[in-house]
């Protein structure tokens, strides 16, 4: 009978996520800066398709995560980097861990953008000072001083906490756009459908960055208490689910809010009066949604930086001490089939104990880890204090980089496993068939987007 193979073994004490602990972690790596943009993907393609956009990239994400914790779990891997090695050998391990690594820079570099927008305005309208008065360099590097604590942490269950922060700040925008637009509509008529397909080769990807998350599915899955593929089914399913949920109307809101002046950051189209406690509750309320977004983006922050920090780790360790083993280790659980599909978590087999691989000796000096995450702060803080905007950054990632992270390597990566199983079945079977179609449109969807993408930056 196939099984999958899990590190840490199944009743691990390393292990110490709850369902709902993961599934907010999860929820708050989805809900980033990439939210932001979400208005204007709707004001280019429409209420109507925007949402329809939403509803396919929601699909096929959920099921994509999935993909890459069966690979996972198929090959005994531990992170996106082993996935590779497992398929394609070292040089894939090298590859996608590279290619991870430089997305998050960018992403990180991204919130920093962000961060120091949002909390420089918040210190201008506090301190009731004009926005060109307060340093933003300074605000910055203050934020990052203070978050430094979360920076350094080993896991992201050492995070939880934040997880719980930033999912409960960011509906407070999402509050105030929805007051503004039921008590002050704009005059005009919203674009339902459009018929610029160069308008949807624009929002795709931006709707597409949104729900991102792959980077974080397998630290995820492998600090999930009894990590049974229907409990790990549950926390993906969840956090997609709850992020759809928030982010579908924080599309459509923002783009009734600003109608055909949307910009590609929505905060940029709020005002920010300096006498904002003097003004109604919408001029509170919006004070609030970007207390409460900045508060987000700052906690989201380390969800970035630590998976960052960790691939980087793996690239060193690699180059230093060989490449890691990817064989089966751990424990093995038997796939629960349509046939056993009715077995309990209790029917499991006891630990196989077995020889240690796969062991990372960079991730387990703390100096090592201190000293590679102050670097990363450090040149990414230089770049996001000289970067033009955040528009420039989502624009170099959203198109091309997004795609190849979340379709078509995890897509690429079962299927050559696969390829190489033993055991194959109908399930197996199926989850091939996706994985080829996924493939493909994703393929299409990088050549298209991306060449889109260029058309409008020259």
């Amino acid at each position: 009978m196939t099984s999958d193979t899990l590190t840490p073994n199944y009743t691990s004490q390393r292990r110490k996520s709850s369902i709902v602990a993961a599934t907010f972690n999860l929820t708050a790596t989805i809900l980033g800066g990439g939210v932001l943009s979400l208005p204007l993907a709707f004001e280019k393609c429409g209420v109507m398709l925007g949402s329809l956009l939403m509803i396919v990239s929601m699909a096929i994400t959920e099921r994509a995560l999935f993909l890459l914790c069966i690979c996972a779990r198929i090959s005994g891997a531990t992170t996106y980097g082993e996935v590779g090695k497992a398929a394609f050998g070292t040089k894939g391990e090298y590859g996608i861990s590279m290619v991870l690594f430089v997305y998050l820079m960018f992403v990180t570099v991204a919130f920093m953008i962000l961060v120091q927008d949002i909390w420089t305005s918040i210190v201008s309208m506090v301190a009731r000072k004009d926005l060109d008065d307060v340093n933003q360099d300074w605000v910055l590097l203050v934020v990052l001083i203070l978050m430094s604590p979360c920076f350094i942490q080993r896991s992201l269950h050492a995070l939880r906490f934040n997880c719980y922060i930033g999912f409960a700040s960011i509906p407070i925008l999402l509050l105030a756009l929805w007051h503004d637009v039921a008590t002050e509509p704009i005059e005009m008529e919203p674009l339902q459908w459009t018929n610029s397909f160069n308008d949807v080769l624009f929002a795709f990807p931006i709707i597409n960055l949104s729900f991102l998350c792959v980077f974080n599915v397998l630290p995820v899955q492998a600090a999930l208490i009894r990590p049974s593929r229907k409990r790990m089914q549950l926390v993906i399913d969840g956090a997609i689910g709850f992020a759809f949920i928030i982010m579908i109307p924080f599309g459509i809101c923002g783009y009734m809010y600003s109608g055909k002046n949307t910009d590609g950051n929505i905060l940029n189209n709020i005002p920010a009066p300096s006498d904002w406690m003097a003004g109604g509750i919408g001029t509170q309320l919006f004070f609030l949604g970007r207390f409460g977004c900045g508060v987000t983006l700052t906690l989201a922050m380390p969800l970035m930086l630590l998976p960052c920090r960790d691939t980087l780790l793996e690239l060193l360790d690699v180059a230093l001490f060989g490449p890691h083993i990817v064989e089966p280790r751990g424990e093995k659980l038997p796939l629960l089939s349509r046939a056993t599909s009715t077995m309990s978590e209790r029917s499991v087999q006891d630990p196989i104990i077995v020889t240690k691989r796969n062991e990372r000796r960079l991730n387990e000096n703390s100096w090592v880890r201190y000293l590679l995450t102050f670097l990363i702060l450090d040149v990414c803080y230089m770049v996001a204090i000289h970067a033009p905007g955040v528009a420039v950054v989502w624009s170099l990632v959203g198109s091309s980089m997004a795609f190849l992270i979340a379709f078509i390597l995890p897509s690429a990566c079962y299927i050559k496993i696969q390829q190489d199983s033993h055991f194959p079945n109908d399930e197996s079977t199926a989850w091939l068939w996706f994985a080829q179609g996924l493939f493909v449109l994703a393929v299409i969807a990088v050549v298209a987007c991306t060449s889109q993408s260029i058309i409008r930056l020259l």
